[in-house]
């Protein structure tokens, strides 16, 4: 049996939110489970009885620290960014992680110091490709990788070196754009083709708005009437400077009918 007992302070609310966690443990060598509650406005004791053994769990105050970081990549899906040359014709390939979608407006950040944004510069349209999870070892031997001949200072020191050709080794392919001048990767299941509307300076990197012009998508991921099987979508995640994906589905949004 399981016997829940809550106290309050008599001055404080007595509405109380309990996340319920239990976990088998050892303790002197006696079964028992965890009780965790999350306390919202009041202190709060709880004790569990299970087979005439009590446990009684203090609820502690939440701390949180200040944390001092150059950069917060708490989750981002990676785009394969790719522009053409406006001089040469030739294609960039520049792997980005920050970015976020509106209506027809992609907006993206990406460092002032690379060939794509070179590129962006001097008027290139751009594609962005998104990878599945099954490219994170594509992605890995290009990151390190740059299209511009002179390297910055900071990016010797990360051990960036220069490469002529990254689609190469990074086991991509090329498909032409149709609404812009840049080149679409197959092995990616989605592209965004866009252009650019402004573009930000700040310090070492750059704010870009962008237009979108047109969507393409695998068809194998989608359904008969078009739409996208999200859940058959695995995007490549960017978190924390770790590669990841997604995982189950937890719930739909009130506005859900598939993408």
């Amino acid at each position: 049996s399981l016997m829940l007992r809550r106290r309050t302070a008599p001055h404080c609310a007595t509405r109380i939110y309990c996340n319920l966690m239990f976990s088998y443990y050892n303790t002197l060598g006696k079964r028992g489970m965890c009780f965790y509650a999350r306390r919202v406005r009041s202190p709060i004791d709880v004790s569990v009885t299970i087979k005439k053994n009590i446990y009684v769990y203090e609820q502690e105050e939440k701390m949180f620290q200040r944390i001092d970081r150059p950069g917060f990549y708490y989750g981002f899906p990676v785009l394969l960014m790719t522009t053409k040359d406006q001089e040469t014709g030739e294609d960039a390939l520049t792997p980005l992680s920050s970015s976020w979608v509106l209506d027809q407006t992609i907006v993206i950040g990406i460092g002032a110091g690379n060939k794509g944004f070179c590129n962006i510069e001097a008027g290139a349209d751009m594609v962005f490709n998104l990878p599945g999870a099954n490219l994170y070892e594509n992605v890995k031997r290009i990151e390190r990788l740059t299209g511009l001949r002179k390297l910055s200072e900071v990016k010797k020191n990360l051990g960036y070196t220069y490469c002529a050709d990254k689609f190469g080794v990074g086991g991509f392919t090329k498909l032409p754009g149709e609404t812009v001048a840049a080149v679409r990767i197959p092995e990616c299941p989605f592209h965004i083709e866009a252009t650019v509307e402004s573009i930000t300076r700040k310090d070492w990197f750059a704010i870009v708005v962008c237009h979108i012009t047109a969507i393409f998508a695998d068809e194998k991921l989608l359904t008969a009437d078009g739409r996208i099987d999200t859940v058959r979508w695995q995007p490549l995640i960017y978190k924390l400077k770790e590669y990841t994906t997604t995982g189950v589905r937890l719930e739909l949004n009130f506005g859900f009918r598939e993408y």
